[in-house]
């Protein structure tokens, strides 16, 4: 009787679908006051430099996570995320025979929860926006589950950074 052995795989190489996490060098970071949401690595096919020094890196961050963009002010990926949780939110626990004493306005802003968003390339931070989270309630902000809108967030790091042409930015700035 012979048996075969099976060669066991890592955790490292098999949840990478077979590539090393050093060969992706790309990757983004979700934050809530400085303490990590989301971290993915992944990489992008046809990858331009040019796309670091661009204008569109600028409207990739909006369209990601951006408050108000265009002139009806739509939301990005992850705010439009965090107000279709909201919802869901406000009208599970919806009771109308529920009468709550009038406690006066209160300021949301009291205390600040701010989201930030980074991509980096090889380890060095490309872009980075950052929005409120104070416009959600306290249940959706401090328990953000991201997995859905993870491919979304993706496909569109990887079209913005693929891109063939790009609006080239000047600056004087010297670091």
């Amino acid at each position: 009787m012979t048996t075969e052995t099976q060669p066991k795989r890592t955790t490292e190489w098999s949840s990478n679908f077979g590539k090393p996490i050093e060969e992706q060098r790309f990757e983004f970071i979700l934050y809530i006051n400085d303490h990590i949401i989301c971290q993915r690595y992944f990489n992008i096919r046809d990858y331009n430099e040019d796309s670091i020094q661009s204008l569109e890196i600028k409207e990739l961050m909006e369209n990601i996570c951006g408050m108000s963009n265009g002139p009806i002010g739509e939301l990005g990926i992850i705010p439009k995320f965090l107000k279709n949780k909201s919802v869901d939110y406000i009208w599970n626990n919806y009771n109308p025979y529920n009468i709550q004493p009038d406690q006066g306005t209160k300021n949301i802003y009291e205390k600040a929860d701010n989201f930030q968003f980074e991509i980096k390339i090889d380890k060095k931070m490309v872009a980075k926006a950052q929005f409120t989270g104070n416009v959600f309630p306290p249940k959706v902000r401090y328990a953000v589950d991201i997995k859905e809108i993870i491919p979304s967030i993706m496909s569109e790091i990887r079209h913005f950074l693929s891109q063939k042409n790009y609006t080239k930015v000047e600056s004087n700035v010297t670091l």
